[in-house]
């Protein structure tokens, strides 16, 4: 019965509600707002709307009451810059009940790091958990202030691995493996020049991948001031896990490398991340230019980075040297370092100064090859600066590196 005449009330509510005078009674009248939800069928009158037309969703950082998967997905298309089927598809991994955490983590990536707007929508999409966390803002924190860490380092190292990143536990992995660093090390500064190296030293078990090494090291001969210089310049000899460790002491032993010399940690360091394959491939490359395998194993115990020149630039370097130069291996594996100078940048350059200063009759014994090796500022004072008013040719040759040194 009720129902049969639940129109005729609505009717009749309507002609009283019509009856208020226009301006005799607020929109907000508590009677008005009744007649209407119940003329209406319950159903309340449309809110005024936003002021932000693109965010229609809760209001940031509300909780409870709402849709979390409606939030979640309004979220990761108006604030993270998601696609709406991208965003659909990270919001079933994900469920936001509140954005105030996953707004503060933002501000981090965005502020704090620096990260650019494309590289938070890609992180996001690949790992939405960085948004829920309720730990991410400390880890933040611990990198850049505990460890000193760069925002721009943090933010290479986060988009380079973010699972990794952003899971080691706090207290059980990432404090104690900065504990045992520092014991090895002896400073926070020798620290953050090692985890710069490789952040896998802040993320692996070092008392299981680490430590036994280093015993290992120390049995070896391998003396403290080299054991923190390996550390620090060549960390993933030591913790990578396609280091070469067992079979790199056997090398250094055939190659001469003392374990308490100078050069053991970078020798070691550069044959360990060296495949084998590829080591044998470099040395052929070098055999194929005319040296001997002495005159390889000579170049790499004096400069151990020589094996880490690409096949290309060696062969590129070695033809110039001989035909410009008239260098032979022989007299290159003596100096390996003019192999890992920059062809366009260094010897080029330099080069065409020398030659305009030899054909005047100013370098009366021609190029030597430690034209090449002096430190970049003594060349440009010697030969350059030195007689760019006698000869101005030398300042156009050098280019416009002489023209940035100078000022």
């Amino acid at each position: 019965m009720l129902r049969r005449r639940l129109p005729e009330a609505r009717a009749f509510l309507g002609q009283l509600l019509g009856r208020v005078p226009e301006g005799g009674a607020d929109a907000s009248h508590p009677f008005r707002h009744f007649v209407e939800r119940f003329v209406g069928g319950g159903t309340a009158p449309a809110s005024p709307a936003p002021a932000d037309a693109k965010s229609p969703a809760p209001a940031r950082g509300a909780a409870g009451g709402g849709d979390p998967a409606s939030l979640t997905v309004h979220f990761l298309r108006h604030s993270c810059g998601l696609a709406e089927a991208d965003a659909a598809r990270v919001a079933g991994r994900l469920r936001l009940r509140s954005t105030k955490n996953a707004h503060a983590v933002l501000a981090i990536l965005r502020d704090t790091l620096g990260m650019p707007p494309a590289s938070v929508t890609r992180l996001v999409a690949a790992y939405p958990a960085i948004l829920s966390s309720t730990t991410t803002g400390a880890r933040f924190d611990f990198y850049l202030r505990e460890l000193g860490l760069a925002p721009a380092q943090v933010r290479r190292f986060v988009l380079a691995s973010p699972n990794r990143f952003l899971t080691a536990g706090l207290d059980g992995r990432l404090r104690p493996n900065q504990r045992i660093l520092r014991d090895l090390l002896g400073s926070d500064e020798k620290v953050l020049t090692a985890i710069k190296q490789s952040i896998d030293l802040i993320y692996e078990n070092l008392e299981v991948v680490l430590l036994p090494k280093v015993q290992v090291l120390r049995d070896h001969g391998v003396t403290e001031e080299v054991l923190v210089k390996l550390i620090t310049k060549h960390p993933k000899a030591l913790v990578h896990r396609s280091s070469r460790f067992d079979v790199g002491l056997a090398a250094m032993e055939e190659f001469g490398v003392s374990p308490d010399s100078g050069i053991f940690p970078y020798a070691f360091g550069i044959f360990t991340k060296i495949y084998q394959s590829k080591w044998d491939r470099r040395v052929e490359n070098y055999l194929s230019l005319g040296w001997t395998k002495e005159q390889v194993r000579q170049a790499f115990i004096r400069h151990p980075y020589c094996m880490s020149v690409s096949d290309d630039k060696v062969r590129q370097l070695m033809c110039f040297f001989s035909e410009k130069l008239g260098w032979d291996p022989e007299c290159v594996s003596s100096s390996p370092t003019v192999l890992s100078f920059s062809y366009e940048k260094r010897v080029l350059p330099r080069y065409k100064v020398l030659d305009i200063l030899v054909s005047r009759g100013v370098l009366k014994k021609g190029i030597r090859m430690s034209h090449l090796t002096i430190l970049e500022n003594n060349f440009v004072e010697r030969y350059v600066n030195r007689y760019q008013e006698a000869i101005p040719e030398v300042l156009e040759a050098y280019g416009a590196r002489t023209a940035c040194a100078m000022k």
